[in-house]
């Protein structure tokens, strides 16, 4: 079972730098590498969903310095009368690649441990299947003078092209690579995030693990098809296809 992860991570690598390094020997000899105007998500997050209600946060002093100047940001947090709440996120990359990058990168930088990671399939409730990455994150927090609990967190996101989306950081870079050169496009990618804390042990009424991450999935099953534009939600496949 390793030996065969080893064999597909290697895999994955050589198709990355395979695109890449042609894609820098095109670019030796052909114009200059367009800027992306073609999205895939739309950069306005519902002001409810279900029974959440969300409210617009403020992007970082820290990212906008991070991040260039033509990132755009789409952030809400949403709460409900049971004081459940989710933050959902839209990063969009401009001109440049660095734009957006694997949240495995930020959030061990932010004090997050990964405990797990792992692509996990979904039914939207427009009847489309996605793949997501679900990650089960933990960092120590005081709850009182020199007293520390594990909090701990779950994180589903995924990657979003003109025409396509992927978990995995490695298909969008094979996927970006490919458009440069091709079509001479850096099309313009975006990550989608929802998240919770598991708040059992550190609030009346905190949900366990379990409750948090069905909470979660019901939240992105609604969310999801809003915020991603119809061609990308017609490049999905069907759930009632699979058994036709």
């Amino acid at each position: 079972m390793r030996k065969s992860l080893l064999v597909s991570g290697i895999w994955k690598a050589l198709v990355v730098i395979a695109l890449g390094g042609a894609a820098y020997g095109l670019s030796l000899s052909s114009p200059e590498v367009q800027k992306g105007s073609e999205q895939g998500v739309i950069m306005s997050l519902p002001e409810t969903v279900g029974s959440f209600q969300g409210e617009d946060q403020e992007v970082s002093e820290s990212e906008r310095v991070i991040l260039p100047e033509d990132t755009e940001f789409a952030r809400k947090m949403y709460r409900d009368t049971s004081g459940d709440q989710i933050n959902a996120q839209i990063v969009l990359a401009g001109g440049e690649k660095r734009s957006i990058h694997r949240p495995e990168i930020c959030l061990p930088a932010q004090g997050w441990n990964i405990k797990t990671g792992q692509a996990v399939p979904m039914t939207l409730n427009d009847g489309t299947e996605l793949d997501v990455m679900r990650l089960d994150i933990a960092r120590p927090v005081e709850v009182q003078p020199g007293v520390h609990k594990e909090l701990r967190s779950i994180f589903l996101y995924w990657f979003v092209g003109k025409n396509m989306t992927t978990p995995h950081h490695w298909q969008r870079l094979a996927h970006a690579n490919w458009d440069r050169v091709l079509h001479n496009i850096n099309h313009r990618w975006a990550y989608i995030v929802v998240s919770a804390p598991v708040l059992e042990g550190f609030s009346p009424n905190g949900k366990g693990h379990a409750e948090t991450e069905e909470m979660l999935k019901t939240f992105l099953r609604e969310l999801a098809p809003q915020i991603m534009s119809p061609e990308v939600r017609a490049s999905l496949p069907r759930a009632d296809a699979a058994g036709s």
